[in-house]
């Protein structure tokens, strides 16, 4: 399993200004959960870390369907490959932000560079009330040949407030896929 994940940091929606972002948070955990290593979303443009701000762009980006340029950061003490572990993972716990009941556009930048047929995706979201939004079906049209699981939402003011709850959620989730 490898987790790949896009969380912004800054000034979030209910949750207020923080040093890392809720999904940054929520994907530790879930790496920590499952020993997998970790491979962050970085967009080559950063985002505002004010909110409204950032949804300004959020939502232009949205509205045009954009695709920013992005590079992929390794998150563990042994370095490796990025792009070789994606291609060799079987199954990827995917983590982001639900942007405007979206996937933010930097992850669809990666579904669209990488080839991920045939691999089993393990969806995990931060929001503030909307759940998974749409995401899940925006997944599956842009993944029409991979394995879409049932996705995890967690409220990104639990991850930043009550992990043991976040910890909680995650473990329930991966046990249900763990028998699947």
């Amino acid at each position: 399993m490898l987790v790949v994940f896009f969380s912004r940091p800054g000034e979030n929606f209910n949750v207020g200004v923080v040093a890392e972002g809720s999904t940054a948070k929520l994907a530790h955990i879930v790496a920590e959960s499952t020993g997998a290593p970790m491979v962050r979303i970085v967009p080559d443009q950063p985002y505002p870390t004010g909110y409204d701000d950032a949804k300004q762009i959020i939502q232009h980006e949205l509205e045009t369907q954009a695709r920013p340029a992005i590079r992929l950061e390794v998150l563990a003490s042994e370095p490796f490959d990025a792009e070789q572990a994606i291609a060799a993972a079987d199954r990827i716990a995917l983590g982001y932000p639900i942007w405007c009941g979206s996937l933010p556009m930097p992850v669809r930048t990666f579904l669209d560079e990488h080839d991920l047929e045939g691999k089993t995706i393990l969806p995990f979201c931060t929001n503030e009330g909307s759940g998974l939004a749409r995401t899940m079906d925006e997944l599956r049209d842009a993944l029409p040949d991979s394995d879409i699981r049932p996705g995890l939402p967690v409220l990104g003011s639990t991850v930043q407030h009550d992990p043991a709850d976040a910890r909680a959620a995650v473990a329930v989730w991966l046990d249900d896929h763990s028998s699947r």
